[in-house]
């Protein structure tokens, strides 16, 4: 692969991410990518192997904002149970504001697991937030775990298959418009078992 054009590369990201925002991965094709970037799809297969290999990228891209927007809302308190408690809630609100990015993130692209254990290890920014806002809890003896690793994956599994069902409108129906309700359930479930008091 040729180094990357700094022009070509977030124009590419930009016209897929819309695409994908109207289409379900396996609707669209490098060739309508092109199409859409104005460029040809032989010079997109220079920057990705294949169109997985592109949503990944784009994935990615969503959870290391999303990591960002996590952190910002931890960084607003003091307390390390209430940081985490912030960090939760940041995730589970950007889920319902962006639902269709949600689901494209957490169960619409096909998963990295080919790619080098490096950017493997990227695709986990969110969990490793959480494993040193768990930490810094147990640290300061407001938490508990002998796993903060299985813990976190746990609360964001978990949550996530909360958010899906509201999303997707699986939830009894009073909770179709009120996601907040049915994952604060969750949350005070998974807060019980980890926080001291």
């Amino acid at each position: 692969m040729r180094n990357a054009n700094p022009q070509i590369i977030p124009l590419i990201k930009e016209k897929t991410l819309a695409l994908l925002m109207q289409k379900s991965p396996e609707q669209i094709g490098m060739r309508e990518i092109a199409k859409e970037c104005g460029v040809t799809a032989t010079l997109i297969y220079h920057y990705y192997k294949d169109k997985d290999q592109l949503f990944q990228a784009i994935g990615l891209d969503c959870i290391l904002s999303l990591n960002q927007i996590i952190l910002a809302a931890a960084q607003k308190k003091k307390n390390p149970k209430e940081k985490i408690l912030a960090a939760i809630r940041a995730f589970r609100d950007w889920c319902f504001e962006n639902p269709r990015k949600a689901l494209l993130v957490m169960q619409g692209i096909k998963s990295a697991q080919d790619a080098p254990p490096e950017v493997i290890e990227e695709y986990y920014a969110c969990n490793r937030t959480g494993e040193k806002l768990l930490q810094e809890a147990i640290k300061a003896g407001l938490a508990k775990s002998n796993d903060p690793n299985l813990d976190v994956g746990i609360l964001i599994s978990g949550l996530w298959g909360c958010c899906e069902e509201v999303i997707l409108k699986k939830t009894d129906e009073k909770y179709w418009n009120n996601g907040e309700a049915f994952t604060e359930r969750f949350l005070k479930i998974w807060a019980k078992s980890i926080f001291v008091s």
